[in-house]
């Protein structure tokens, strides 16, 4: 009987077991790292089967939040803790050998020491034609650099807790390809939301969350090709004319009345209420539903309907 193959005998452990992790072939590994954040797929190159392939994936994730251990005879360093995180993620995008990557997440806590470096990373995944941006900075209002918002390969957006501006003269907005957009907790001006949403002429998904407090006082959503919209609105008037819509999740919380004004919005087929003011009357609630008369399905599903069911004169008519 002829002796074992090399390929044969490299796919079996000591005990005979076989590996059946060196058998994967390389595009299925990089697919696994891709699902890993970046220090969880740096760390299989201790082992022999993947070695620098880390340095192939075509998604990067970072995530720190500024969370630091105590010891108890050396007190925590914020310093020290974004100098090590910084040093860590520059060092993994210079060794990235992509020239494009397809997905870039970014989520930091309390790190303004490292403010610079922040806006660098976010310059080198537009700069390698990143599809795909999820960007998040849990302590204050960040302002991402103007590139983000003029990219012609960002296909999905994410940005949390950070600031829009209004270009005035140049840089405006224009993210010609992109095809959702979610916006949570984000801080600007009406006429810099408006600029944004303007910008981006081939939108079909959007997601938004506010917060109170936030200048961004009024939405005013404008998009033809927007088929699919989740609001949750917080103390925000908010004038939706999406004539393509089909799908809306709403819920509006501390208004009273409600200050939403549907326009345009003849495609509707399905709506999901999610919550309500409780202190509203029965004439708010009835012109609320008034608005969506057309829709091929409501669905209710929050308590704070409970209440105000009997009201629902639209179910009627």
């Amino acid at each position: 009987m002829e002796s074992m193959s090399k390929k044969s005998r490299s796919c079996e452990s000591n005990d005979g077991i076989e590996d059946r992790l060196s058998g994967l072939p390389d595009e299925l590994i990089l697919h696994i790292l891709s699902l890993m954040p970046t220090l969880d797929a740096v760390r299989t190159m201790l082992l022999q089967r993947f070695r620098n392939l880390w340095t192939l994936v075509p998604a990067l994730s970072f995530e720190n939040y500024g969370r630091i251990s105590r010891m108890a005879d050396k007190p925590p360093s914020t310093h020290v803790a974004s100098s090590s995180f910084a040093c860590f993620v520059q060092n993994a995008l210079l060794l990235n050998r992509r020239s494009t990557i397809d997905t870039f997440r970014l989520c930091i806590g309390n790190l303004d020491a490292i403010i610079g470096d922040v806006r660098m990373w976010l310059r080198y995944a537009i700069e390698r034609e990143v599809k795909d941006l999820y960007f998040r900075y849990n302590a204050r209002y960040f302002d991402p650099p103007g590139c983000v918002f003029t990219s012609q390969y960002l296909v999905t957006l994410t940005l949390a807790r950070c600031m829009l501006k209004h270009y005035e003269y140049q840089s405006q907005p224009q993210m010609i390809n992109l095809r959702k957009l979610s916006l949570l907790h984000v801080y600007g001006s009406t006429k810099a939301f408006d600029q944004l949403i303007s910008g981006c002429p081939c939108l079909q998904e959007l997601f938004i969350i506010t917060t109170f407090g936030q200048s961004l006082s009024s939405l005013n959503i404008n998009s033809p090709s927007v088929h699919k919209a989740q609001l949750y609105i917080y103390k925000t008037s908010c004038t939706l004319n999406c004539p393509s819509l089909k799908n809306l999740d709403i819920s509006i919380c501390g208004i009273s009345p409600i200050q939403l004004n549907i326009i345009g919005v003849i495609s509707l087929q399905e709506v999901n209420f999610k919550d309500l003011p409780r202190d509203c009357d029965s004439g708010e609630i009835n012109a609320y539903f008034r608005q969506f008369q057309n829709a091929e399905l409501i669905s209710l599903s929050c308590k704070s309907f409970e209440l105000q069911f009997t009201y629902l004169e639209l179910l009627y008519i």
